[in-house]
């Protein structure tokens, strides 16, 4: 028995050649588990800078800050992008910008070829899935000096008198929270000398002082920490809250759930102003006492800053002592509390009313089906009993009652009585 043996196919080796070489000429590099981070850093820091790890004023954890000795202290603030949106960093070193050259250009080949090399050997992009930004902002260094002055394990809040240095150090080469920041301070620098008197004056801004001889020891006065905290809170007020904060926290919040004007006047709280106004200016409570919107807005902008700053930059047990002050010494949040407590009461009557109206509506949709099923019922047995009504019948009457009896007189008319 014969077989036929395929003949071989023939080989390209000079095309496969060139795949293979392209293949591996541009093939991609595997991810990396840990990619950088983009960091946005101050411009024209100086080049005593550095990243220095302090503990956290809030967890006092472990945390990355960016310090220029002549500048001050920055925090890296991540900025995102939003999730639906898929994007991406492409970095490249060395980029021009369109309409700008290099003067090698104009020389001979020799020059634009040595450019072209450097290119390939300098200019590497990069691309980072994630395109987030870690953006240097500044902070007051007192809040770097809040870990030392309201230690975590101080839970009776005892005052405690040391000096600068052992507030920062108290176990010398032990205490490794400050260890990078003693190292700019023993740099011998001027700049690492001016940041230290300038950390020890702000310290004195938020704590007693006591002379003792050369030393000047220092303890924590709450009060003059949160006119410290209050004040920062009125400048961020002053320079407006960011348009979502704004909405979200602050015209939500005001806003006054829509009633019947019989809910109104029974409630109490009603405009001053009896004339149809869409946006009253000022409200009357059930006491009698006169809000103003504008004042109301006020105290709620500054009662977000305050915790938004106690939340991001304080301890939970530091927030709750400071509380007190600024309840009670700064200013009344009464009026706000009041009107805040009012609006809420008005936003539970209108749930309750339109849980009413919903279990009402509920009830008649029931009601409306119930009715339809006894319909169909009364349809459904009375179709059964005309089948059961046909089935008895016999095939005669069956016939008969198909004949068309049209014009026909019935026999009821033979047997009439005689005119």
């Amino acid at each position: 028995m014969k077989t036929r043996a395929k003949k071989p196919a023939a080989s390209k080796p000079n095309s496969q050649t060139a795949l293979a070489a392209g293949e591996r000429q541009h093939a991609l590099p595997p991810s990396e588990s840990n990619p950088p981070g983009l960091f946005v850093l101050p411009e024209d820091a100086s080049p005593e800078s550095r990243i220095l790890t302090l503990p956290h004023p809030a967890t006092s954890r472990p945390t990355r800050y960016f310090l220029d000795p002549a500048r001050g202290f920055f925090e890296f603030t991540r900025v995102s992008a939003p999730k639906k949106t898929c994007r991406s960093v492409m970095l490249v070193s060395g980029a021009k910008q369109d309409g700008t050259g290099d003067a090698r250009d104009t020389e001979g080949g020799e020059g634009k070829e040595e450019r072209e090399a450097e290119q390939e050997d300098d200019e590497e992009g990069y691309v980072l899935q994630s395109p987030d930004l870690f953006v240097a902002t500044p902070i007051d260094p007192l809040f770097i000096l809040l870990p030392a002055l309201w230690p975590t394990g101080n839970l009776d809040h005892r005052e405690e008198w040391s000096t600068f240095d052992d507030k920062l150090f108290p176990n010398n080469d032990e205490d490794v929270r400050y260890k990078h920041l003693r190292s700019v301070f023993r740099s011998g620098s001027e700049a690492g000398k001016s940041l230290e008197k300038r950390m020890e004056a702000r310290m004195r801004d938020a704590c007693d002082a006591i002379e003792m001889g050369d030393e000047t020891s220092y303890t924590l006065n709450l009060k003059k920490l949160a006119g410290v905290v209050y004040e920062k809170a009125e400048r961020v007020v002053a320079a407006g809250l960011p348009a979502s904060m704004e909405d979200h926290f602050i015209k939500r919040a005001l806003e006054a759930p829509e009633q019947s004007v019989k809910n109104e006047e029974s409630s109490g709280l009603r405009t001053a102003d009896e004339s149809p106004d869409p946006e009253p200016t000022v409200v009357v409570g059930p006491n009698g006492a006169r809000f103003k919107i504008s004042h109301l807005a006020h105290l709620l902008r500054l009662r977000t800053a305050l915790r938004y700053l106690s939340s991001t930059l304080l301890s939970a047990s530091l927030t709750r002592c400071l509380q007190r002050h600024f309840d009670s010494g700064f200013i009344n949040f009464m009026p706000l509390t009041v009107y805040l407590a009012e609006v809420a009461e008005l936003k539970a009557e209108a749930h309750a009313l339109r849980s009413i109206s919903d279990n009402i509506s509920r009830k008649r949709g029931i009601l409306d089906d119930e009715e339809a099923l006894g319909r169909a019922e009364v349809k459904k047995r009375k179709k059964e009993e005309g089948e059961v009504k046909r089935k008895g019948m016999s095939a005669g009457v069956k016939r008969l009652g198909k004949v068309d009896v049209g014009g026909m007189k019935k026999m009821s008319d033979f047997f009439g009585k005689k005119s």
